[in-house]
């Protein structure tokens, strides 16, 4: 997949983690990426920017990935249908079954590798071209 025309959105409180993902979807061929420090920003830059694909982590303040998910999904505009990929520490059962109820398009582990992550967006990308 090409992703030269495509754009992405980093969601993470933690300066490391959101640098490692845009270097990964940069080498990926991503033309942008954009960053966010929480769901409150990341909301403002989604609406802004208009990024093809969102990358967010879960444990986040003072708007935590939920309820980005959430706000984002309720949106009154082409943006509440964006793919969004959960990145996070939490294995945890429940807060995989709350992903799914939000219409999470991913939910991936961290950390995550590279290839694994590519494979995640290629997959959601042409699931939406099929669309």
């Amino acid at each position: 997949m090409d992703f030269s025309l495509m754009s992405g959105l980093v969601i993470d409180d933690n300066d490391f983690v959101r640098f490692m993902i845009e270097k990964h979807l940069s080498n990926f061929g991503f033309q942008k990426v954009f960053e966010a420090q929480d769901g409150f920003e990341g909301l403002r830059v989604l609406n802004q920017e208009k990024p093809d694909i969102v990358i967010c982590d879960i444990n986040m303040r003072p708007v935590d990935g939920f309820e980005f998910l959430k706000q984002v999904r309720r949106l009154e505009s082409p943006m509440r249908a964006v793919p969004v990929i959960f990145l996070t520490s939490h294995a945890d059962e429940s807060f995989v079954k709350k992903a799914i109820e939000l219409q999470i398009d991913a939910y991936l582990l961290k950390p995550v590798m590279p290839v694994f992550l590519k494979k995640h967006i290629v997959k959601i990308m042409e699931k939406r071209l099929r669309a």
